[in-house]
């Protein structure tokens, strides 16, 4: 069984799905992410901003150190193709607030993409500090000729969050360590180029950087983009994943896969994706991440 395959299993038929199906972390990872939460309620901000800083860094080192195992057992069981995957996730993790299980779920999703033969360029509306990005274009380059990568970002953090963010009791946007303020989950365009082009070394030619907020540079660049085989939303906000599938979801061809990194941890992530289905009156089946994100196939219903 391969991973899609095994995703597909899961799949929930309705639309809507669970919580405890999209948002299922292992006891460490709860455990961890609880010292976390528990130290900014107890400590004054002086003193939680830098601690803070200490322990997620710490947080992100232990868990790439432990997804390492995976790296290990496919080397000792020569398996080549495990390796290939486990390795490119291995590779990115310290450049990416994806986590694991997104990144294998989109390494997945781009590669089934390729050994299908679906045709469509790969698309990224949320790069940050580009891990997620590095994984694309790494089974972009696999592709003859290579596929190309659009990458659209602000590349100036999160915008603020508006009153559609906010849950029931609007106090909180969602599943979050911290508050998303604006100006969070920075990546500069630069240090995704120096990523890109000069750690991974990939061409130039086929990959695309796009500066600025969405509702500026989607309408005006998705007219350069003919097919799309992989849409993958991660811009948190309402408004944000609303302008995205409004502007490029009828781009996607039949087969091809939108992903939602957001759509278990942002409340109006959630909401937008569900009145965006309503508005096309579809339920597609959404195969979760189990870290809160979800994939659809444009054919799933």
């Amino acid at each position: 069984m391969t991973e899609i395959d095994r995703a597909n299993s899961e799949a929930m038929t309705s639309s809507y799905l669970d919580d405890a199906v999209v948002y299922r972390r292992n006891p460490a990872i709860k455990a961890m992410k609880s010292v976390l939460l528990s130290s900014r309620s107890i400590l004054p901000e002086a003193i939680y901003q830098p601690l803070f800083d200490i322990l997620f860094a710490s947080y992100k080192g232990l868990l790439r150190q432990i997804y390492f195992r995976n790296v290990a057992l496919r080397w000792l069981a020569r398996d080549h193709a495990g390796l290939f995957r486990a390795k490119s996730i291995y590779d990115v993790m310290p450049y990416s607030l994806v986590g694991a299980p997104g990144l294998e779920a989109t390494f997945d999703a781009a590669l089934d993409l390729t050994n299908r033969g679906i045709d469509g360029d790969f698309v990224e509306c949320g790069v940050a500090r580009g891990g997620c990005a590095a994984l694309l274009a790494r089974v972009a380059a696999g592709n003859v000729p290579p596929r190309k990568v659009w990458l659209f970002d602000s590349f100036e953090g999160l915008p603020s969050p508006t009153s559609q963010d906010y849950g029931q009791n609007g106090e909180s946007t969602g599943r979050h360590i911290r508050p998303l303020e604006r100006g969070s989950c920075l990546g500069t365009k630069e240090q995704v180029e120096s990523l890109l082009f000069s750690r991974f070394g990939f061409e130039r030619d086929s990959i695309f950087l796009v500066k600025g907020w969405f509702q500026d540079t989607l309408p005006v660049h998705a007219d350069r983009i003919d097919r799309i085989s992989l849409l993958r939303i991660d811009g948190d906000w309402y408004e944000s994943t609303t302008c995205c599938l409004e502007n490029l979801y009828d781009k996607v061809v039949p087969g091809g896969y939108i992903i939602v990194d957001d759509y278990g941890v942002c409340y109006g992530c959630k909401k937008a994706v569900h009145e965006f289905f309503d508005k096309k009156n579809i339920q597609p089946r959404l195969i979760p991440d189990t870290r809160g994100g979800v994939r659809f196939s444009k054919d799933s219903w």
